[in-house]
């Protein structure tokens, strides 16, 4: 990787990392796209070849499946991600999205995906939820492996390079964390910065993705469909 692009990538991440507002993000696992194009690819030349040589019940029935499935798909590893804006966190999972105003996230974890706790005032009350992004799935022996692979390289790069030590500390830690830890200092951090400027007097607002249950309703009806008849 050229000099330029090593020292872009740094700066992007240490403005994620720094919370930066005018800096928009999203946040989304680099495979779920890639399985979710295999997948239509796969799909789709089956459906052609399911409408060239079969006609009977058994292409409707597998045609049927395949519709299904590629439903599970879209909604399982292509819609789910999280957008950082402005005012707000978008979470974007399988089949509802939530609308979170920074000022109402109390704090982020890791637990096996991104959670994140939410508190605002309604009035007089402290009201309270609890989130999860489906987006940064991150299961614990994964994360654990992923940690430990990531300070075997830092290690690696310590003895084997002499400007590695002259980089400064927080781009050293930033070399040093997991794709999972920099998503959580990026939200923390703006997180923090709205809860100082003000009280969250409005929490998470949950929208159903009609789309997506769509999705994944009206292909399981015609599995049924098919079958029954």
């Amino acid at each position: 990787m050229p000099p330029g692009g090593l020292l872009d990538r740094r700066k992007a991440r240490a403005r994620a990392a720094a919370g930066d507002p005018d800096q928009a993000a999203v946040f989304r696992s680099p495979v779920a796209p890639l399985v979710w194009w295999v997948w239509v690819a796969f799909a789709a030349a089956n459906l052609i070849d399911i409408a060239v040589q079969s006609h009977g019940h058994s292409g409707a029935t597998y045609g049927s499946i395949l519709l299904l499935a590629t439903g599970v798909a879209y909604a399982t590893a292509f819609k789910p991600r999280m957008i950082a804006g402005r005012e707000s966190l978008t979470i974007r999972n399988p089949l509802r999205d939530w609308q979170v105003p920074w000022n109402s996230i109390e704090r982020v974890a890791l637990g096996d995906s991104l959670e994140v706790f939410c508190e605002w005032r309604d009035g007089i009350h402290s009201q309270n939820k609890k989130l999860y992004a489906w987006a940064i799935h991150t299961p614990r022996r994964s994360r654990a492996r992923a940690e430990l692979r990531a300070r075997h390289q830092l290690r690696l790069r310590e003895r084997r390079s002499t400007s590695f030590g002259k980089l400064p500390p927080e781009v050293k830690e930033a070399m040093s964390k997991t794709e999972a830890e920099h998503i959580l200092a990026a939200v923390q951090n703006r997180a923090v910065k709205a809860r100082k400027i003000a009280v969250a007097k409005a929490g998470p607002v949950g929208v159903w993705d009609r789309t997506a249950i769509a999705a994944l309703i009206l292909p399981a009806l015609l599995v049924v469909l098919v079958v029954l008849l």
